[in-house]
């Protein structure tokens, strides 16, 4: 349905009143004309004449009222200049209109108004449980006690010998939460801090339910998002399905229902994954069997196809083993890692086919040339490499396309010599060089999360004539290869809020950008804890905001942490973990790293960074063996693939987004206005009674809610505006108007027009007087007589104007023109007119050209 503004529905009016204006006029004097005779009284012929050259027709039938030659030129001037006037005006009533729209926008001022919480209706407000009273915990396994963790010695002697057990509480004290929690709220009121994020899903996992409530996530998936294509509210968070990344907070809105809606401004935390990617610049090609019902093999006839990543070895020295030793917050060159990488995964898989020797720095031959190929195997009971035409595949293992067995000595293909003994020891260490940590690198701030992969993308058939989304038996296709490289970073983002109706598909996200600052001091100040000796495969390192840059030199403000921590002062933080291709997180069926530990800030973005790097078809493993997100069930999301893997940004993208999705599936935000979870706010559990009441007090405290906050809104209302082009028409129509007003006031005021002039002409060129004129006795002049008088002694006069001729009838109830006696029939009136004028003769127009040069001096 098309929508039509105000302004176009008045134009539409406008156009039909000028066409009723043109046919009215047409059409009435065509009727009228069907049952009108030519004979009539004088009065009769000036009210038609006028009623008739008022109208369209003398223009259309060219009469000679419209007539041009012979007539002065400032009689033709203003005539035409009338019509064009008209014509402008009859336009302007139709365009003009056309401007008029309305609109809603915000007005300049803002409203203070009370928010309240508004619950999701779509599957992840279904599926979202309700929000637990657990404390968080976190556990360093088994050689490490956490800080803040407190251990209970109790030891009892049985006969000689003394047991002793120890107790450790791993309930994050209130002194580790505060300092983050506060520090979030201090930089901006709607920001969230770590302690303000729960996992969506989750299990009360209390050995003991006296001693509280302990969580453990066991991970579901809501609802896919990778198909959506825009930044989106949902329960407890803000997801951009468009390049990546979620904010954290429990959806609140205007309490007041405005007519035309609301808009607002927030800061919101945001954790966003950050990807780069390198195309090997080889290809995977391969032939869809002909059989493929019955067929063992996915594809027939696999085999590399070099376009540049083999042969063009030689144009790029290789890249240095020490350019990357360690990670840190500056100088974390994504790009660079996943090009190093792919020369590496190139030089080694030359090696392999013994298309080079195998010194790095020093290749002294290079035994290929764009377009050739390599074969590979495409099953084998022996292979867990396997590519699909209706998949797209991830994986930390660089060279894992040629099936190697990890072992040395052992090839793994039929088809290569192999005679330098490449494994996958070999290829190992290139995971290691792009990650840049380690599983024994110490959890700080400097231990940087970056997980590399290869991404096998989306295949595309390579033979004319058919659909890549159709797999035919016997056709061919092809797919690309690109290194990855990824990191995860925090930062805050302006985002603005529009909210019209009454449920939470009323409230939209306008836009989103990264806070600007204007100067160092305003930039956040974020911390990492620095956990010593504990390394980052045991210990998670708390994180967040501590407050504005210059909390750290403000002595009032001067901050307290019980532990070690590492600040510094950026638009973003680039978050701490590690992840390579020997422990893979050691992850099982719950998706963290220890029952014990509930602190989903600190490990779902691995999680999820876990996810996009082990893209796998369904059932073959990968993030918790379950969630597809290589496109094998969804033919819109594989088709959505292909688009992406056409570039490297695109193939960048793609881990951007299944991060995206796995992290929102997996947790959410608890801080809205006027809203905070439970366990941010909590004092951890001790033993005795009087803490257990004060407890339950806090608790029914927490139930009856916070003081509402007062939200500074926009709100929308509907204005009427116009679009100025359109006013074009009625602006020439007042400039016309001007230039006429303004000569004829001058001209009244000097006596040179007015109505007594202007109904001396009027009577001039009125028919009934000029045609009474001839055929009135010399009492009976028109000349000078009003409008009554006329009509009285001229204008009832009967008269019979036919093809040029007049005749003039006798008047009903009279005698003759000569004033004889007796009666007479109509007919024989106007005979004995026609004979009276053939002898009256040249008498007559002698008369005539008197009256005629009276009428005119009139």
């Amino acid at each position: 349905m098309v929508d039509i503004s105000v302004g176009e529905v008045s134009g539409f009016i406008a156009a039909g009143v000028f066409v009723l204006q043109v046919f009215f006029p047409l059409a009435l004097p065509a009727i009228l004309i069907a049952f009108v005779s030519d004979t009539h009284t004088l009065v009769t012929w000036s009210v038609l004449g006028r009623f008739l050259q008022s109208t369209p027709w003398p223009t259309l039938l060219n009469t000679d009222t419209v007539a041009t030659t012979g007539v002065k030129r400032r009689v033709n001037v203003v005539s035409w200049f009338l019509t064009a006037a008209v014509a402008l005006v009859a336009i302007a009533s139709i365009v003009t209109p056309l401007g008029l729209y309305e609109s809603i926008e915000p007005e300049d001022s803002q409203e203070i108004t009370p928010f309240k919480y508004i619950k999701d209706t779509s599957a992840f407000g279904y599926g979202t449980p309700p929000r637990p009273d657990a404390y968080f915990a976190r556990y360093c396994g088994t050689s490490h006690v956490c800080p803040g963790s407190t251990s209970e010695k109790k030891c009892e002697k049985v006969g000689l010998l003394e047991r002793c057990t120890a107790d450790v509480n791993i309930t994050l004290p209130e002194n580790f939460i505060a300092p983050f929690r506060d520090g979030a709220t201090k930089f901006s009121s709607s920001v969230s801090s770590i302690f303000d994020m729960q996992w969506r899903t989750y299990v009360n996992d209390a050995i003991d339910p006296s001693k509280g409530v302990f969580l453990r996530p066991v991970y579901r998936q809501l609802a896919p998002l990778l198909l959506e294509d825009k930044i989106m509210p949902v329960e407890g968070l803000v997801v951009d399905v468009k390049t990546g990344g979620i904010g954290f907070r429990s959806h609140t809105v205007p309490e007041r229902h405005f007519e035309y809606g609301s808009k607002w401004n927030e800061d919101i935390l945001f954790i966003e994954p950050e990807t780069k990617c390198v195309n090997l610049n080889f290809t995977l090609d391969f032939k869809i069997p002909r059989d493929i019902v019955t067929s063992d093999e996915y594809v027939e006839e696999l085999r590399i196809v070099d376009h540049g990543g083999f042969s063009g070895l030689r144009k790029n020295p290789a890249p240095s083993l020490k350019r990357i030793l360690s990670n840190g917050q500056v100088g974390i060159n994504l790009r660079d890692r996943a090009a190093s990488a792919a020369w590496f995964n190139n030089f080694l898989t030359m090696v392999f086919y013994n298309a080079t020797n195998p010194d790095m720095d020093n290749i002294k031959r290079l035994d290929v040339s764009e377009g050739d190929s390599f074969p590979l195997p495409s099953f084998s009971h022996n292979t867990s490499f396997r590519v699909g035409y209706e998949i797209i595949r991830s994986n930390m293992e660089f060279g894992e396309y040629l099936n190697l067995t990890g072992k040395s000595g052992e090839n793994g293909t039929k088809w290569s010599e192999n005679p330098f003994d490449i494994s996958m020891r070999n290829f190992s260490f290139i995971t290691n060089l792009c990650a840049g940590s380690t599983f024994s690198s110490p959890a700080n701030i400097n231990t940087t999360l970056v997980g590399c992969s290869l991404l096998y993308g989306a295949a595309a058939r390579t033979d004319k004539g058919g659909s890549s989304l159709t797999a035919d038996p016997g056709s061919n296709w092809s797919l690309p290869v690109y290194s990855c490289a990824s990191a995860v970073k925090a930062l805050v983002k302006e985002v603005t809020f529009q909210y019209n109706g009454t449920n939470f598909e009323a409230l939209k996200i306008n836009a989103t950008k990264p806070k600007a600052y204007p100067d160092a001091t305003s930039k956040p100040l974020w911390a990492v804890e620095d956990l010593k000796e504990i390394p980052i495969s045991d210990g998670k390192p708390l994180w967040g905001i501590l407050g504005p840059s210059d909390s750290a030199n403000n002595e009032n403000a001067a901050i307290k942490y019980p532990s070690n921590i590492s600040t510094t002062t950026h638009e973003h933080l680039y978050l701490p973990g590690y992840m390579d291709d020997f422990t893979m997180l050691l992850e099982g069926s719950r998706g963290v790293s220890n029952d014990r530990h509930n602190l989903p800030g600190t490990e779902f973005y691995t999680q999820a960074m876990l996810a996009a790097v082990t893209i796998s078809r369904p059932g073959s493993g990968g993030y918790r063996g379950y969630v597809d997100y290589s496109g094998q069930t969804s033919l819109a999301l594989f088709a959505k693939w292909q688009e992406l893997s056409k570039t490297a940004e695109g193939a960048a993208r793609i881990m951007d987004l299944v991060w995206t999705d796995s992290a929102a599936n997996a947790v959410l935000g608890t801080k809205g206005w006027g809203l905070t979870s439970f366990s941010a706010r909590a004092q951890p559990r001790e033993q005795g009674k009087r803490e257990d009441n004060r407890r339950n007090r806090k608790r029914a405290a927490d139930k009856e809610g916070p003081a509402k906050p007062l939200v500074p809104v926009t709100v929308f209302k509907k204005h009427i505006r116009y679009k100025v082009p359109f006013a074009v028409p009625a602006f020439l129509v007042l400039a016309i108007t001007v230039v006429i007003l303004v000569p004829l006031i001058v001209l009244c005021v000097m006596g040179r027009t007015g109505p007594k002039k202007m109904r001396t002409f009027l009577e001039a060129s009125s028919t009934g007087r000029n045609v009474g004129t001839f055929l009135a006795s010399k009492g009976d002049e028109a000349g000078g007589k009003k409008t009554k008088e006329w009509v009285k002694s001229v204008g009832m006069k009967v008269v019979k104007i036919s093809k040029g001729d007049i005749k003039a009838e006798g008047e009903e109830g009279t005698g003759d023109a000569e004033g004889g006696n007796g009666s007479q029939s109509e007919e024989e009136k106007v005979d004995g007119m026609v004979d009276e004028e053939e002898v009256r003769g040249e008498e007559e127009a002698d008369e005539q050209t008197e009256m005629m040069t009276r009428s005119s001096a009139a």
